[in-house]
């Protein structure tokens, strides 16, 4: 077999293909929404190489032998269309949203000059702008859609650096004391200790180190400490640093807490520093307009100068779908800190998007979110956030009344959609083992080995954590919109219970 070169020959190839995995994707979604399917049919690595056939021949396998290993591949792959996959911030995708994914393929294009994607580029343009109205950024708002929230993040990061002080493009970083003549000192950055650890990540490929990176408190919920933001700024420029980026976070990854947007923006002007603001998880509920009435977990949104949101996780867009927003000139802000002059690539046109990037090939993720949009409207993508808010308030009620079982809440309410709960088995009292921090590492080991082996089940999917000062808890995330409270979030309690029993506690944990 050889590659198809003929036109007839492609399309006939790609009938074909179509009508196989048409089947294959139906039965696979069917699968996935049904109750008697697991999650994942679980095999470690070593099974995995024993079953599926992993080595790159010389010779084709044609559509026989590739069908075989996509079979495979569906069989053995973890179904994020079960509702009871609950371990990570995103769930399956939806019919719109494999529909979109099937259009990016179809024309391959990328998006990094208009002229080579121009109704994907203005796609772009127009959902970036209206998402940041959204967040009240205004006209002026808009952005640029970046291969995941750590991408985001980092070209906020450099786009900070680049507009604050400009020479470091040109020169390279070179702080006081190590040049006198500098006008600024070693550059710090400050978030929470709940932050995502791109923050850090993005110092390192900055070269501004990651003990460069000041861990700001929080509080009971999990929110910044504002007043100890403004203590460690303080003492940051005492050092004879020059603090220049401030990371809020909408919706922390592993508790949920939203941090005081409002009130760190006070104190970044105060100290000239970039606001940054990691909506990755949190920021999909703006697309509710209830909730941005109830709520103030956005609160102070229009301030920041960067924001990111992905609407892959929380609003069922296709991975990955991440869009980084400001208020300042939309897009072209990115072109005018991050362009490099590529002439012989951009001619100067404002709508080659990946001018203000760090790459060059885009893939054109912004349809995605487009499409979505178009199809459900704001009205539908804010109706599955508030249900996924009223389902997870359910499941905090279900595992406040399972207290007599064993079941603690971390964080009572919960602040967002994670329940994060311990499973404390019988006859250890629950009370006695929170009070006394000696037993945490005895609860931490619990929680591990109950998740170990609820998730090899492949029934349920869901994920343990620490946070600091605290041991290892569960933490279920509720967004899938299929979700049943009594069919699988109570069914999920259950199995927790059931494991626990099989288990020898005073043995296991003496040893």
């Amino acid at each position: 077999m050889v590659i198809a070169s003929q036109d007839d020959t492609a399309s006939m190839e790609l009938e074909t293909m179509l009508n196989r995995m048409q089947k294959l994707v139906l039965q696979y979604v069917r699968d996935g929404q049904s109750t008697d399917q697991a999650v994942v049919e679980y095999h470690s690595p070593d099974q995995l190489y024993k079953r599926i056939d992993f080595e790159l021949p010389d010779e084709a396998s044609g559509i026989d032998g590739t069908f075989d290993l996509i079979k495979s591949t569906l069989q053995y792959s973890v179904n994020a269309w079960n509702p009871r996959f609950m371990d990570k911030l995103y769930a399956s995708t939806n019919p719109i949203g494999v529909i979109s994914e099937l259009l990016l393929a179809v024309l391959n294009s990328n998006a990094h000059v208009y002229h080579v994607s121009p109704v994907l580029t203005l796609m772009e343009i127009e959902v970036t702008k209206a998402t940041a109205k959204l967040l009240g950024m205004g006209d002026k708002g808009g952005g640029l859609l970046c291969p995941g929230g750590s991408a985001s993040n980092l070209l906020a990061m450099i786009t900070a650096r680049n507009t604050l002080y400009p020479t470091i493009k040109t020169e390279g970083y070179m702080p006081r004391p190590f040049n006198p003549a500098a006008d600024y000192g070693k550059l710090t950055i400050f978030t929470s200790t709940h932050s995502h650890y791109s923050i850090s990540k993005s110092a390192q490929v900055l070269g501004l180190g990651s003990s460069n990176v000041v861990q700001v408190p929080v509080d009971d919920d999990g929110c910044m400490h504002t007043d100890a933001l403004a203590q460690l700024l303080q003492e940051s420029i005492a050092r004879g640093e020059t603090p220049f980026f401030i990371n809020a976070t909408a919706g922390t990854t592993v508790l949920g807490a939203f941090d005081p947007i409002r009130e760190i923006s006070v104190i970044a002007k105060k100290f000239n520093c970039w606001l940054h603001v990691d909506g990755s998880w949190g920021a999909s509920a703006v697309f509710s307009q209830h909730l941005m009435a109830t709520q103030s977990w956005l609160d102070g949104s229009e301030l920041a100068d960067t924001f990111t949101i992905n609407p892959h996780k929380l609003l069922g867009v296709p991975l990955q779908c991440s869009m980084l927003l400001t208020p300042h000139q939309g897009h072209l802000l990115f072109a005018k800190a991050n362009s490099l002059k590529a002439d012989y690539l951009f001619h100067g046109n404002p709508y080659d998007l990946g001018d203000g990037t760090v790459g060059c090939g885009r893939r054109p993720d912004a349809a995605k979110i487009f499409l979505a949009w178009k199809f459900y409207g704001r009205e539908g993508l804010g109706q599955r956030v508030e249900l996924a808010v009223s389902k997870a308030a359910q499941f905090t009620d279900l595992v406040r009344q399972r207290y007599s079982h064993g079941f603690l809440l971390v964080k009572d309410p919960c602040p967002f959609l994670q329940i994060c709960f311990w499973f404390i088995p019988s006859g250890l009292p629950i009370a006695t083992w929170r009070q006394q921090h000696i037993y945490d590492d005895k609860l931490s080991s619990i929680t591990r080995e109950i998740h170990r082996r609820l998730n090899a089940s492949g029934q349920f999917m869901v994920d343990h954590a620490p946070v600091k000062d605290i041991p290892d808890f569960f933490r279920v995330v509720i967004n899938a919109p299929s979700v049943n409270v009594h069919r699988d979030l109570s069914l999920l309690l259950d199995a927790i219970e059931t494991i626990s029993k099989d288990i020898d506690w005073l043995n296991y944990l003496s040893s």
